[in-house]
């Protein structure tokens, strides 16, 4: 069973899907939307040990070819050099306009996949996957950023995500 709200803002309309087993229907819903097929998953290793399987299993079987970027968990590592590894690992698997960048997460990995997403190529597909409450409050309204060393979310932006899968 499965609810879609549609968000219809003007510019970047978008959907939040709750889902029974949510994970194993994620390429099913994504392949929904028309998104290039490749795919770089951001998550910690915690978290991508937990679900992380499940998640590829549903995108690959949905025809996305998918790489992998894991961060470190924490409010620390929220900062530029963490975005640096997703921007690296997009480059190393050379992810096009057409590309979708998916947070599987808490708020730290989906802020900084967020400003990943709206930076690289000067803005790429985004999907949110929250892992905690908190998160799926701050993916439903696109808050992305990072925090500089003279304070927390000074960088950042409003990205809307394609679609945010609870």
């Amino acid at each position: 069973m499965h609810s879609v709200v549609h968000v219809d803002l003007p510019q970047h309309p978008y959907q939040i899907a709750i889902a029974d087993h949510v994970l194993d229907q994620l390429g099913q819903f994504m392949t929904k939307l028309n998104l290039g097929k490749k795919v770089l998953l951001v998550s910690s290793p915690i978290i991508e040990r937990h679900y992380g399987e499940r998640a590829i299993t549903s995108l690959k079987s949905a025809g996305f070819e998918v790489a992998v970027c894991n961060l470190p968990a924490g409010e620390r590592y929220k900062n530029l050099a963490s975005i640096q590894k997703i921007y690296n690992a997009a480059l190393e698997n050379r992810l096009e306009r057409s590309s979708t960048l998916v947070a599987l997460g808490g708020g730290v990995i989906g802020d900084m996949t967020g400003l990943a997403a709206a930076t690289w190529l000067r803005g790429i597909n985004f999907v949110q996957v929250p892992t905690t409450l908190l998160a799926m409050v701050d993916a439903v309204i696109g808050k992305t950023g990072a925090n500089h060393p003279q304070g927390k979310n000074l960088i950042g932006a409003f990205y809307q995500p394609r679609l945010v899968f609870n």
